[in-house]
């Protein structure tokens, strides 16, 4: 009579089959991780586009009661335009969510009658927003393309 065993017992999982599959989710959750990032850009983007569009109105409120935009030389949008548009035409100018801040132009011009404000986005292309007497398509401040 053989005591030895002539069956193992295999209920658990060998190592090399562990490291497969910690591998697998390893590389899983870093796709995961790396969409989710280009999502928080564009939703960051989107923003951007949102805030400006806020500051355009209440800048075109102020032109309906002044007849000119608010004079500046180019500036930080906060900087130049919080005095003249708060609390009456915006509650609060918007700040860019990252180190790269919008910027507001009229050329120092006193009536001013256009502006141009910098967006830098983070998944499209830099470019500008403007309104008034001289917007125009093509290439103009800061070197960068009027937004589309």
């Amino acid at each position: 009579m053989n005591s030895y065993k002539t069956k193992q017992d295999n209920r658990g999982f060998t190592l090399i089959e562990l490291l497969v599959v910690i591998a697998i989710i390893g590389i899983l959750s870093s796709v995961v991780l790396a969409s989710l990032n280009s999502a928080r850009a564009k939703a960051r983007d989107a923003r951007r586009s949102a805030d400006i569009r806020q500051v355009q109105t209440a800048l075109e409120m102020y032109y309906n009661d002044k007849n000119s935009y608010p004079s500046s030389a180019d500036v930080v949008l906060d900087t130049a335009l919080t005095a003249p548009l708060t609390p009456t035409y915006i509650s609060k100018i918007p700040v860019s969510p990252n180190s790269v801040p919008y910027r507001y132009f009229t050329a120092s011009q006193n009536p001013a009658t256009f502006y141009a404000i910098y967006i830098g986005y983070e998944t499209k292309t830099a470019c500008y927003v403007c309104g008034g007497s001289i917007c125009q398509a093509g290439q103009g401040w800061w070197g960068v393309n009027i937004c589309q």
